[in-house]
């Protein structure tokens, strides 16, 4: 009840009283990575890769939790290989000690998203897989193996939560039905949700907008056929061009700090100007929550929850 009661302070206090108080954060707790992925604008390298001490996490969690934060998603790089030796008097610190700091601290869920190429040990309340098609376009995009042993690593989790996200890009769009199919046949799978490909650097991924329609077109049909896609339909219904909904973006309502500690008050492809070009499913669900579209809440309401 305590849960419910802050959403609806929150919500009110927003539309009514006009704050303007992030809901979710977005903490990139390293920018290492055990691949390297064509669509990828986070992953470092070498002496360039930076990844946060628990310190570091500790002060950027009260932070967002200062601000107004319930929800906390970490991500990188790959945030299994989070580590921090010298943490907790010298006992060392990994992933599921973040997940149980942001517990303490107050946040109501917590979320990581993951590769699936190492087994999947989070302890997080929701666990976003990444699978970008089937097997040669997921390979293709993420590198060779990477596909089967994604799924290997699904199938030896016991995790109730487990989640598939997709990258969609001109070169896997096809596989979009499959995917989903995917999902809605393993039983270690809750849900699937999508975004289509965030042009930071370069173009060369981009949906046409005959590929982003065509795919919309499958996703309203499989949502109404009831496959377990996350994205609402109101908001699968504005992804079909960014043109419909980024005049009524409401993206501060999620927060985002960079593994080197930089904190950005809104979503980052604001301040990268590729508002024009956004295909982040989230950015869509965000305009609706803010009108409290229905579809968009009960899609919200029950995605963190398991099956």
């Amino acid at each position: 009840m305590g849960e419910f009661l802050y959403y609806a302070s929150w919500w009110f206090g927003c539309k009514f009283a006009g704050r303007r108080r992030p809901l979710q954060s977005v903490i990139f707790i390293t920018d290492r990575c055990n691949l390297h992925c064509a669509h990828c604008n986070v992953v470092k390298t070498g002496p360039n890769v930076t990844t946060m001490s628990y310190e570091q996490v500790r002060e950027h969690l009260q932070y967002c939790y200062d601000l107004g934060s319930r929800i906390i998603d970490f991500e990188g790089g790959e945030p299994q290989l989070w580590r921090d030796e010298t943490a907790c008097d010298g006992a060392g610190a990994d992933l599921n000690t973040l997940i149980a700091l942001a517990r303490e601290i107050g946040f109501f869920s917590i979320t990581v998203t993951t590769n699936a190429q190492l087994p999947i040990t989070a302890d997080s309340d929701l666990v976003w897989i990444s699978l970008d098609g089937l097997q040669e376009a997921h390979d293709e995009q993420r590198g060779k193996g990477t596909f089967e042993r994604a799924l290997e690593n699904i199938a030896a989790c016991d995790h109730p939560n487990l989640n598939v996200n997709m990258v969609v890009t001109n070169r896997n769009y096809q596989d979009f039905e499959a995917v989903a199919q995917l999902v809605k046949d393993n039983p270690r799978l809750n849900r699937f949700s999508f975004s289509f490909y965030l042009p930071y650097e370069s173009r060369d991924l981009l949906p046409s907008s005959k590929q982003r329609g065509a795919v919309i077109d499958t996703a309203l049909a499989l949502k109404k056929a009831g496959y377990p896609l996350m994205n609402s339909l109101a908001g699968l219904k504005l992804l079909r061009d960014p043109q419909l909904f980024i005049d009524k973006k409401q993206c501060w309502i999620s927060n985002f700090i960079q593994s080197d500690g930089t904190r950005i008050p809104t979503c980052p492809g604001e301040p990268a100007g590729i508002c024009a070009d956004c295909g982040f499913g989230m950015g869509a669900e965000m305009a609706l929550l803010f009108k409290l579209n229905p579809s968009m809440v009960k899609a919200g309401l029950t995605v963190r929850s398991s099956k």
